[in-house]
């Protein structure tokens, strides 16, 4: 079995895939972001660039890159994890899909902790709050694999992973396209700026 867990930056997504790989029977993780830098997944003009905050990925060749590690027996289970796995991640190789989502005003808390730049906290806060992972999601992978889930500060971690694992085998109990922040934060001007 192969569980992608994707999400914008911030929402917790290695945090859950170690207590999702112990509760699996420790399997491996892959994660996507280590793998493209590891193995030079680069575009020509980035290469160039001394500054990792330039960098920009090559999608098609991570996108082969990863279809032929996922096709390794070796990960026949396994759990991949990053922000790229709509774009980078062979539909047929994988048998579900969590896009983990969290709230803008954790998410905020979270960037300012991190340094994130104003820009970076800016496009990604736009990022959840509009849901553009999980939109890509829908149009990369099969409905019937994805899932969306809220990953909030006061849940435990093994508690969600339980819940994806849940999931995993209940496929009546995944739910997608239910998350909606744009109502949470509708009268907040604070956070409306975020989307303009």
């Amino acid at each position: 079995m192969k569980v992608v867990i994707t999400g914008t930056p911030g929402v917790g997504k290695h945090t859950i895939a170690e207590s999702l790989s112990i509760v699996m029977g420790n399997i491996p993780i892959l994660d996507i972001n280590r793998i493209i830098l590891s193995e030079n997944l680069l575009t020509a003009s980035s290469k160039k660039n001394d500054s990792n905050n330039d960098n920009e990925v090559d999608i098609q060749k991570s996108y082969e890159f990863l279809t032929f590690l996922l096709s390794e027996d070796k990960f026949q289970d396994s759990i991949i994890v990053g922000h790229l796995a709509p774009y980078v991640i062979t539909p047929d190789l994988v048998d579900f899909v969590v896009v983990l989502r969290r709230s803008p005003y954790e998410l905020k808390k979270i960037y300012h902790e991190r340094s994130y730049s104003e820009s970076k906290t800016r496009d990604n806060i736009n990022a959840e709050i509009l849901g553009i992972l999980s939109y890509d999601a829908s149009k990369n992978f099969e409905f019937s694999k994805l899932s969306e889930l809220e990953n909030s500060n006061n849940l435990i971690p093994s508690s969600v992973a339980h819940c994806i694992f849940n999931m995993y085998l209940n496929p009546k109990s995944r739910s997608f396209g239910f998350i909606d922040w744009l109502s949470l934060i509708q009268s907040d001007p604070e956070m409306l700026k975020y989307i303009k």
